[in-house]
């Protein structure tokens, strides 16, 4: 659910952290709606709704809101901005009159973000796959880039949607661009990186690992 605080701007929930209660913009049902069709549009098939992207990822804001109100007639820019701006993920950006996805893309294009400058990030995997890993190294099987986590808590929690028992691998990240990996921060939680070899990575042993207060296990 979607709300707008007057001192706060939009956010997801009940109430805003300052406790108010706030303006009803979008429920549940139709924020998962509009944030399916606003990932496709941004990440994977901007073309097919007839939507110019350029290099960078970016898309005019005023034309998406048209296609997007064509899709779902309660949908305008204002519940586009609404989404972008409550988002806890961070998924998107807006740039005046244009918009696009931070990271996570299918299709072709050339991210400008900062580059990383945190020496270790983390990646969170099954233990088949941690074994994988290790062997061919880290990348991605369905996006242009890896995503992984700044902190190991992080890691831990994003791994657990897929797995019950994480194993958290280490990226020697300061080494592997010192040697030509790319990576590029896109938020406080999340850098982005291209294949990262083998050598660059190791498993974080179970009883080293932190994870997150409510994971004390």
């Amino acid at each position: 659910m979607i709300r707008l605080c007057s001192q706060h701007g939009f956010f997801r929930g009940e109430s805003c952290e300052c406790g108010t209660v706030g303006q009803f913009v979008l429920d549940e049902t139709k924020t998962e709606q509009l944030g399916r069709l606003v990932a496709g549009a941004l990440r994977h098939f901007p073309e097919d709704l007839g939507l110019s992207m350029d290099s960078y990822g970016w898309i005019d804001l005023n034309k998406l809101s048209e296609i997007v109100n064509r899709r779902h007639p309660w949908a305008n820019k204002r519940t586009i901005i609404a989404l972008v701006q409550s988002d806890p993920k961070k998924r998107y950006e807006i740039d005046n009159t244009k918009i696009r996805a931070r990271y996570g893309h299918s299709v072709d294009i050339e991210l400008d973000h900062p580059e990383n400058k945190l020496p270790k990030l983390y990646y969170g995997a099954s233990e088949e796959e941690a074994d994988r890993i290790l062997e061919i190294g880290l990348m991605s099987v369905s996006q242009h880039f890896v995503h992984l986590s700044t902190t190991q808590e992080k890691a831990w929690q994003v791994a657990t949607f897929r797995t019950s028992n994480p194993k958290i691998i280490q990226a020697d990240a300061a080494e592997a661009q010192r040697e030509g990996v790319k990576m590029m921060t896109v938020n406080e939680d999340i850098v982005i990186s291209e294949k990262i070899p083998a050598k660059f990575l190791k498993i974080i042993p179970a009883k080293d690992i932190l994870r997150p207060k409510s994971h004390p296990n």
